[in-house]
């Protein structure tokens, strides 16, 4: 969290000893561990969401907003094929392309 605050990020990417994407830790899981009284203690590992939805980096951005759309999450990952993290998309970033693009209204 402390982490997250100093870089002014809604998120943060989990990754094993290989570099391997395993998690990510979101201001929503923080939220919920507040809501519940949850201690925040422990190590990132026990709260961070394991169930990844992931994009390539060859998707394009509308590809990648319309799944963040349909499930509903402000940020996705993207993963080479060897499973590591070469980046994150947040909705933050997709806001700015539609703005760059000029198909925001």
């Amino acid at each position: 969290m402390r982490k997250m605050y100093e870089r002014n990020v809604g998120s943060v990417l989990v990754v094993d000893d290989e570099g391997k994407l395993i998690g990510i830790f979101t201001e929503r899981d923080l939220l919920k561990l507040v809501a519940q009284g949850k201690p925040l203690d422990k190590p990132v590992s026990e709260y961070m969401t394991k169930s990844l939805i992931v994009a390539n980096p060859e998707d394009p951005i509308p590809k990648v907003a319309s799944v963040m759309t349909e499930k509903w999450i402000r940020h996705i990952p993207i993963v080479s094929k060897d499973g590591k993290p070469v980046g994150i998309v947040s909705i933050r970033d997709v806001l700015r392309y539609l703005i760059s693009e000029s198909t925001f209204p």
